[in-house]
């Protein structure tokens, strides 16, 4: 499942030319298969959403600015108390820790 944003989604959805239906191809291609939610991770009600879905998933994939889901109570040690397995991996444009990890 992958969680976007609300009101608009994921930014590659009106990447280059929108075609009927409201979404650009590169969206077409990229999100082909996905199952989407509009969660709003910026308030505490959406945080516990998602946090209802790591408890039964596998994997979580998040491309945060570091930092951002310690600051929000979710850091993958905090997560995996209620799922022990879980997989966290973590993208961002220049690692998690050094000079530059705090750069968009």
């Amino acid at each position: 499942v992958k969680v976007e944003p609300p009101n608009g989604g994921d930014a590659i959805r009106q990447w280059r030319h929108v075609v009927a239906g409201g979404d650009s191809l590169w969206w077409q291609s990229i999100g082909r298969n996905k199952q989407s939610v509009a969660i709003d991770l910026r308030q505490a009600s959406g945080r516990e959403l998602l946090a209802g879905l790591v408890q039964k998933t596998d994997v979580l994939v998040e491309n945060f600015k570091p930092g951002t889901l310690e600051k929000w109570g979710m850091a993958p040690e905090i997560l995996r108390k209620d799922n022990p397995g879980l997989i966290v991996a973590r993208i961002s444009g220049y690692g998690q820790t050094g000079p530059k990890s705090g750069e968009p």
